[in-house]
């Protein structure tokens, strides 16, 4: 989470365009979303898509533009909770109503001291990206990324010990070759003589 703060870092004191106008919206329109001109729209949660794909964590971190989807993706994903912790993506609903159906904006948590959250948002204060400080009474809830990484991390694992063991059987079937034929090793039986009847006796 540490390269995805500093990339959002990067960023800080971007601000819309003419007409709203953003890269971030410009770019979510061209590679996740193709239903809507998504150039001008508030582009707090399309910052943080951005910078997810630019590093290939969009599968821990999510790719939306809509902030209530990516809440509740998130509660879906078993990575939902109300403690703060830096590298949280935060959730906001500015009239304090505590619902995921209310949730106007979203940001990630980089420190958290007390009561106080220290983020950085995009399309805040007249549509800049910015860092801000922040009482959590409007906050409803957060989504963890690290949480969804370290399941993926562990099916993966899972899957591949499955795999490789898959394999081992496979590679010893074909190392085993045919031994010779022991049987083939034993002398026949002497056929002379019913090899049931008793032996005659000696004579002097």
């Amino acid at each position: 989470m540490q390269k995805f703060i500093k990339l959002l870092e990067s960023e800080l004191g971007y601000s819309e365009k003419g007409g709203g106008y953003t890269k971030f919206g410009n770019w979510y329109g061209d590679n996740v979303e193709f239903d809507a001109d998504y150039t001008a729209a508030p582009w707090c949660d399309m910052y943080l898509s951005w910078a997810a794909k630019k590093l290939g964590y969009e599968d821990w971190i999510g790719q939306f533009a809509y902030t209530v989807y990516h809440a509740e993706w998130f509660k879906e994903q078993d990575a939902w909770g109300t403690a703060p912790k830096p590298g949280a993506i935060v959730f906001f609903d500015w009239s304090g109503s505590k619902k995921i159906d209310n949730i106007d904006h979203v940001g990630i948590v980089t420190k958290v001291t007390g009561r106080t959250i220290h983020t950085i948002e995009g399309n805040i204060d007249g549509g800049v990206a910015k860092r801000k400080e922040r009482d959590t009474g409007k906050v409803v809830g957060y989504g963890y990324p690290e949480k969804i990484k370290a399941r993926l991390d562990r099916e993966a694992s899972q899957k591949q010990t499955v795999v490789t063991a898959a394999d081992a059987r496979a590679d010893n079937s074909v190392a085993l070759t045919p031994g010779p034929n022991l049987l083939a090793m034993v002398p026949p039986p002497d056929l002379g003589r019913d090899a049931g009847a008793p032996a005659a006796p000696a004579t002097a």
